[in-house]
């Protein structure tokens, strides 16, 4: 027996370090074939690049469609894959290459509608693509937009009192600027309140500095317009040969005569271990003095006092919900008293509910 233990030990010697380098060439040999695997993929990739990303197209006219095609080279040796276009405001993307094969050019064809545009103007495009190292590409397009009709001040902002004695006239001049032919034949108002007139301008109206003929469009806002923002757009009407339509853009806020800020008190749900108080700001807009004189007691448990911030001009109301107020919800009104005949009474709704 001892006689065939050693051939038997040496045997297994002899073997274990062949299984040792088996398993330490497996790990190498994946290692091996991963960097052969990314090698491949790095060797296989596509490329995108834009030949011209900003274009200049110069000086257009107002309400012209500006078309440009951007081409995208794939340099690389995969084909490139356009996943998806976004314009910006102005712009739209009419049509795109979906596969661009490697060494081959493709088309994004954009279009810019400059009927709301004005002087220098870039709008930009984005280009989504498989390409890991460039998945977007920016495009431009950049133009100076001239109207084949000027407009000066080309716009009309109003800030008014409701009530108040005095109007607000805006005169805008409209004329061609390269001399051709126009007449303003129709004027359109965006509401019952803003008045619209049109005439040629006469001598003493005129722009010293322009030859054309010019016309004269005059926005007269009234005392009576509601109280609110003001937003939209006076249309004139044209016989230019280009350019039928111009639209102003009017805008601006009509105030009250007095505002409460805020214009209701909710004091949410409270618990009335403690006094819980609101302040209320009243503001006088119009051009005369006007005194707050008094306040309606608004119920049981809620306080009321009215105190000067600048006389004539700005005042606060207090408030203060005390411990009388009965549990539950409440839902009441403050009433505020003036001098003034444009705004004698001032109401403001009071909520809340008293844990």
């Amino acid at each position: 027996m001892k006689r065939h233990s050693s051939p038997v030990i040496l045997a297994l010697c002899a073997i274990l370090p062949l299984t040792a380098a088996v398993f330490t060439a497996a790990p190498a040999t994946a290692k091996a074939t991963s960097a052969a695997s990314a090698a491949t993929s790095a060797a296989t990739q596509p490329k995108a690049v834009a030949v011209q990303p900003i274009k200049d197209v110069g000086s257009v006219p107002k309400g012209d469609k500006v078309t440009q095609d951007f081409e995208i080279r794939n340099d690389g040796n995969a084909a490139l894959e356009i996943t998806d276009v976004k314009a910006a405001c102005g712009c739209t993307v009419a049509s795109y290459d979906r596969t661009i094969a490697p060494g081959k050019t493709g088309k994004v064809h954009v279009v810019v509608d400059t009927a709301t545009f004005t002087g220098p103007i870039a709008k930009g495009v984005t280009v989504f693509t498989n390409d890991a190292s460039n998945p977007q590409v920016e495009l431009t397009v950049r133009a100076k937009v001239a109207p084949y009709i000027a407009v000066k001040p080309g716009f009309a902002r109003y800030t008014i009192v409701r009530e108040e004695a005095k109007e607000g006239t805006i005169v805008q001049t409209l004329y061609a600027p390269d001399g051709s032919p126009m007449d303003v034949v129709k004027v359109d108002s965006p509401w019952p309140y803003l008045s619209v007139t049109f005439r040629e301008a006469q001598e003493g109206e005129r722009l010293p500095e322009i030859k054309a003929k010019q016309w004269r469009v005059e926005t007269k806002l009234s005392s009576e317009a509601p109280v609110g923002p003001l937003a939209g757009y006076v249309t004139v009407h044209t016989n230019h040969a280009k350019q039928k339509v111009v639209e102003i853009p009017v805008s601006g806020f009509v105030r009250p005569v007095l505002a409460v800020t805020p214009p209701k008190a909710d004091f949410g749900q409270v618990d009335l271990k403690e006094p819980r108080r609101k302040t209320l700001d009243v503001k006088n807009f119009a051009t005369e003095p006007i005194k707050v004189i008094g306040v309606d007691p608004p119920g049981r448990g809620i306080e009321a006092k009215i105190e000067s911030l600048q006389e004539g001009r700005e005042y606060t109301v207090r408030l203060t919900l005390s411990s009388d107020m009965a549990k539950g919800p409440f839902h009441s009104k403050l009433t505020i008293h003036t001098d003034s005949p444009k705004s004698p009474v001032l109401e403001v709704e009071l909520t809340g509910t008293v844990l």
